[in-house]
């Protein structure tokens, strides 16, 4: 019972650090786009160049978080935990010390190795301590830590940029990160839900076929939320530069959708612990910000479009990151996790690249936002497609029970 008792309150302790640590992946992740201006004018980059900049962040995502989920789900995490930062912190100073193009891209790409794998170890942490109660809740608060580390990095460092240099900035989230990797080396502990699986376990390739469906089209959900959302907060300052905008106006507008879910995410989460029924969150906000995001082609209420932006993008991410315990066996959580992280670094890549190139060509904004839309509109195709594979899985499995008692 004292034991029940302890882990009652120390989860809240774990929050914290799990939230202090997504905190630091927020600032690493958003510290280019309010200082890309900055950055292209004195490396003098293409619009091609500046969203690899960004997209190549989330490359190793797209090829080693299946492999963290599953290393996950059968060895410790404090190790890993450790590793993951110290990629970060040495990607991070490659940035902020570098001199040349290609030395910024390699330490975008060792960040993002450390990033995106912890990506996956701080969802599952709380899926384990969380797991009895209140998990939606958890992962309402967890799904701020982006977009507070989004508001931050949008409402002072393109200030910062301006008067200090762009360097700056990127040297104060390593820093940032330094401190956090202290304090979770500190105080995490593993709950006494954790199971460490033996290493003898399934290899990879069959965990990854056994995992159904309906994970994979939950993934793919999360892959278009990431592709419009990254390209609109990687492009959208130079959109709203050439509208004639200051660029601290630009920032307060591109980090209003940020701020939008970090208000309302942990309340989506207390909604979900009693309503459940995620894909009609998901599905809705897709479709909603599928219209907002197009009407920047038809008006000028710029202040608007935003804060409706805000309003929905935070429907989506703690509704998706509170699905994977409901869909995978507790075995398989990391993996599932990883498969997420996959998805949604397959979508941060490609998507800035890819709005990027199209500006090149045509040297107009207009293609870029009505991608961006398609891009929203197809969360909303991809989240029918898990909730029909959960549904049918469901079904499936009812009937065997059924058929097993007779």
């Amino acid at each position: 019972m004292k034991r029940a008792e302890e882990n009652e309150r120390y989860r809240w302790v774990i929050l914290i650090i799990v939230y202090l640590s997504m905190l630091a992946f927020g600032f690493i992740f958003q510290s280019i786009p309010p200082i890309l201006p900055f950055i292209t004018s004195e490396l003098r980059l293409t619009y091609a160049q500046s969203g690899l900049l960004m997209g190549l962040f989330a490359l190793p995502g797209v090829f080693i978080t299946l492999l963290g989920g599953f290393l996950s789900d059968r060895y410790g995490m404090r190790r890993l935990g450790a590793g993951c930062f110290l990629l970060m912190m040495g990607g991070v100073f490659l940035v902020g010390l570098g001199r040349a193009l290609w030395i910024l891209w390699l330490g975008r790409v060792i960040a993002g190795i450390g990033a995106f794998t912890l990506v996956i170890l701080l969802p599952k942490i709380l899926s384990q301590w969380f797991k009895e109660k209140e998990l939606g809740l958890a992962m309402g608060v967890f799904n701020t830590c982006v977009p507070l580390g989004s508001v931050i990095c949008f409402g002072l460092f393109g200030r910062m940029g301006s008067l200090w240099g762009w360097r700056v900035p990127i040297l104060l989230t390593g820093i940032y990160a330094f401190i956090t990797s202290i304090l979770f080396l500190s105080f995490y502990r593993p709950s006494s839900f954790q199971e460490i699986k033996s290493r003898e376990g399934p290899n990879i390739y069959k965990s990854v076929k056994n995992m159904g469906s309906s994970i994979w089209w939950l993934g793919l959900s999360w892959l278009w939320f990431h592709a419009a959302f990254i390209s609109f907060s990687t492009f959208g300052p130079d959109y709203f530069l050439r509208m004639g905008y200051t660029i601290e106006k630009s920032d307060f507008f591109i980090g209003i959708p940020p701020l939008g879910a970090l208000l309302l995410s942990t309340p989506v989460g207390y909604l979900i612990d009693r309503i459940r029924h995620q894909e009609w969150f998901i599905g809705v906000g897709g479709i909603a910000l599928a219209g907002v995001t197009f009407s920047f082609n038809f008006t000028s209420s710029h202040l608007l479009l935003v804060a409706l932006m805000g309003f929905f993008c935070a429907l989506i991410p703690t509704s998706i990151y509170s699905l994977p315990p409901e869909i995978v066996k507790t075995e398989n959580l990391g993996l599932a996790f990883g498969i997420l992280s996959t998805c949604s670094s397959t979508g941060a890549f490609v998507a800035p690249y890819l709005v990027g190139k199209i500006e090149d060509l045509t040297r107009s904004n207009h293609w870029s936002f009505i991608l961006i839309p398609l891009f929203y509109l197809f969360i909303l195709i991809s989240i029918f497609f898990s909730y029909r594979s959960r549904i049918r899985l469901r079904g499936s499995l009812h009937l065997s029970q059924v058929c097993g008692h007779e």
